[in-house]
């Protein structure tokens, strides 16, 4: 039996049992949008079908748990991205911006945080958050968002971004920095409203260089998370994070959660002792390609390391089958 007060119980170190099973990443799949008839894309920007899919983990599958959003374009988008909506089987993207223009400028003079919170997918994730709340307490919520390297990358391009860094350092600064206090604010409100907030960072080595780290991220999500004040929170990286993961675990969240590619002992060993580890499953070639037996295997090898919550490393693929979820979620009883 999975329970929102074992989650808080892993995550405080005072579970007495093995580690229980969660979806703190992206969690919507088309088996369980044909089960409650909400469908992407309409999911990522209508409020009741949003909540519905969210449930589904809980009523269909047994987790104790629900995680919005869907997909990581809302705060670029409210800021002046231009997204494009997804379907059924994928997530919406950004497409454009009137700053990717391949030159590098300063970043304009952007609305308030407080109008900033007030519109857009940022205010209807907001108001998501605390109905799932009022309505289901007994569900632990994770409510995710991206950090503002990564809301400044969109806004740019990513591509700009990435040169940015290297040849005019400055002027990407200054657009992280334009950004930040948007961030902050947002995470303070997610954090009123749910059990878990979740940053994604920029954190793979393969995206930040381990020399950028201390100049477009550390300084920013370290004021970020003092602003996380009223829930858990937890930091998100896939890709490459071995010589990363120690500052990743030092940005002042409660979890994080990396890729361990199979060796989750590597993990537990290196930053085990500074915050709570959650994953353990690999979403792609054990989840979504695997068998129930291999997710139990999988998930039984991370709790034997040491993890505090079993969980897909990243966000759960939408073909991912009822079967291979339900295995995770019932791993201790098989």
């Amino acid at each position: 039996m999975n329970s929102k007060q074992e989650i808080i119980d892993a995550l405080n170190r005072e579970n007495k049992g093995d580690a229980p099973p969660a979806i703190f990443t992206q969690s919507g799949t088309v088996p369980q949008m044909e089960a409650c008839g909400c469908f992407w894309p309409e999911a990522n920007f209508e409020v009741d079908k949003m909540i519905e899919l969210a449930l589904q983990p809980s009523k269909l599958l047994g987790f104790a748990t629900a995680r919005i959003p869907y997909d990581i374009t809302s705060q670029a988008e409210r800021l002046g991205c231009t997204v494009q909506k997804g379907t059924q089987n994928s997530q919406p993207a950004v497409i454009s911006s009137l700053w990717n223009t391949g030159e590098f400028m300063d970043p304009p003079d952007f609305m308030s945080p407080d109008e900033f919170l007030a519109g857009g997918r940022v205010a209807l994730y907001l108001e998501a958050a605390e109905r799932i709340s009022k309505e289901h307490p007994d569900l632990f919520l994770t409510s995710a968002m991206i950090g503002p390297q990564s809301v400044a990358a969109y806004l740019v391009g990513m591509e700009n971004f990435l040169m940015g860094q290297f040849m005019e350092p400055d002027t990407m600064l200054k657009w992280v920095e334009a950004v930040a206090p948007h961030q902050y604010a947002y995470a303070h409100e997610l954090s009123v409203r749910s059990d878990n907030v979740m940053v994604i960072v920029e954190g793979a080595e393969e995206v930040t260089p381990i020399e950028s780290l201390d100049t477009f991220v550390v300084p920013f999500e370290t004021e970020l998370f003092k602003h996380i004040n009223e829930s858990f929170s937890l930091v998100h990286t896939c890709g490459e994070t071995s010589n990363s993961m120690k500052v990743l675990a030092n940005l002042g969240e409660n979890i994080l959660s990396v890729e361990s590619r199979g060796d989750p002992q590597k993990i537990v060993d290196a930053v085990g002792d500074k915050v709570a580890l959650a994953g353990g499953v690999d979403p792609i070639a054990t989840l979504l390609q695997g068998t129930p037996e291999s997710i139990v295997a999988s998930a039984k090898q991370a709790n034997e390391a040491g993890y505090q919550i079993i969980m897909p490393e990243c966000g759960v693929p939408p073909a991912t089958s009822n079967e291979n979820l339900k295995a995770l979620a019932c791993y201790r009883e098989m």
